[in-house]
């Protein structure tokens, strides 16, 4: 009977391995995007980012707003980003021909200097509105986690000697 318990627990341990394994975005080693797809790098980057919202002691209503600012940011840059997605046809055509189309070419990079001027100002906004939000001490804080990187506590990583 013992024996059977057992058994049972190890099937249901393997199953329940199995099922985490085939869900949650894992793919394996080989898959490009490891353990997890584009949703798991968002994830780190929302945790990375309340870990520094906790590491500037923040208000509630501070890091209401800097979140707000920053999926603002992220929306717009892929829409920038998508922007240049669809130059991609335009210089494709340009560059199939026998000779380069330099009306054609002139067209796809104004889109991609267009793409990258709404990036730019996308980025100084949100840093002009997240600059408002923060107090003196803070913005003192997030100018030392810029220049040292906040990871560096002490120096260099605490793993290596």
């Amino acid at each position: 009977m013992i024996c059977l318990a057992i058994g049972l627990g190890v099937l249901g341990f393997a199953a329940l391995r199995h099922a985490r394994r085939c869900h949650r975005g894992y793919h394996g080693y080989g898959y490009p995007y490891g353990w997890g797809g584009p949703w798991a790098r968002r994830q780190r980057g929302r945790h990375m980012l309340y870990m520094g919202l906790a590491h500037l002691d923040a208000s509630p209503a501070q890091e209401r707003a800097i979140v707000t600012e920053v999926d603002r940011l992220h929306e717009r840059v892929h829409a920038a980003k998508r922007g240049l997605r669809d130059a991609r046809g335009d210089l494709a055509a340009a560059v199939r021909g026998p000779a380069l189309d330099d009306a054609a070419l002139g067209a796809v990079l104004g889109r991609v200097d267009a793409a990258t001027g709404e990036a730019r100002s996308a980025v100084i906004d949100a840093l002009r509105n997240i600059h408002g939000v923060l107090d003196d001490r803070q913005r003192a804080q997030v100018a030392d986690m810029l220049d040292h990187g906040w990871w560096r506590r002490g120096g260099g990583s605490p793993y290596r000697v």
